[in-house]
């Protein structure tokens, strides 16, 4: 199997929406996190607000530790992913190989507000770190293998094996099922565990299978 590309979709990663513009929610920002972010986190919005938060919103740090998982293996650092985000607001973004997330949390939220209001960040926009693409999630997706606990529950090493490139879906929101188009778009389903993973349990997962047999029986 040659470079495997990761695409992240329907992630939970938003500008804060003009009711969530309030001043006792930006003074819940800045109670929580010190400072508002244009980012929606719903742990900052009121409980009495929550139910303004879709099902699919308000979760960064599920793309944060998403990030963190990709980036900080070794196949990464070894130039063999392809990185993809495609939000909840149907944005899609391409990750250069070089681009390490903020361990810490405030420090993604701010490096996320300014990709989300400047469509790139890094030191210019033709070297940019992140970058907004436009493509559309067909164009990058298509023909993929969707992770899914509804999937099929197979050997992964030996289904691997079986690849001749490797494009992976992985959902990246809290709750929910993968939209119809989504759905459309994976030609296989594959599970890696007979329950429940987080984003970031099943990528590291996939991608620890991916280098053993990269490594160790090609």
């Amino acid at each position: 199997m040659g470079m495997i590309t990761l695409v992240l979709v329907e992630s939970s990663l938003s500008r804060l929406p003009d009711w969530a513009r309030r001043k006792d929610i930006i003074s819940n920002y800045k109670k929580i996190y010190g400072k508002p972010y244009d980012v929606l986190d719903v742990n900052a919005i009121p409980p009495r607000m929550r139910k303004m938060v879709g099902e699919k919103e308000g979760r960064p740090d599920i793309v944060h530790r998403a990030l963190l998982s990709i980036t900080d293996h070794p196949l990464y650092s070894m130039g063999r992913i392809s990185l993809y985000m495609h939000t909840v607001e149907e944005r899609i973004f391409s990750f250069s190989p070089s681009i390490r997330p903020p361990r810490n949390y405030l420090r993604f939220l701010g490096l996320m507000a300014e990709l989300l209001r400047e469509g790139w960040v890094g030191e210019s926009r033709e070297t940019a770190l992140i970058r907004e693409v436009d493509l559309t999630l067909e164009e990058i997706a298509d023909g993929s293998i969707l992770l899914d606990e509804s999937g099929e529950f197979l050997n992964p090493i030996s289904f691997l094996k079986s690849l001749n490139e490797g494009k992976f879906i992985v959902g990246c929101f809290p709750h929910g099922e993968f939209s119809e188009k989504v759905e459309r778009l994976a030609k296989f389903k594959l599970s890696l565990h007979r329950g429940t993973l987080s984003s970031s349990a099943a990528i590291s997962m996939l991608l620890s299978y991916a280098y053993y047999k990269e490594v160790w029986d090609p």
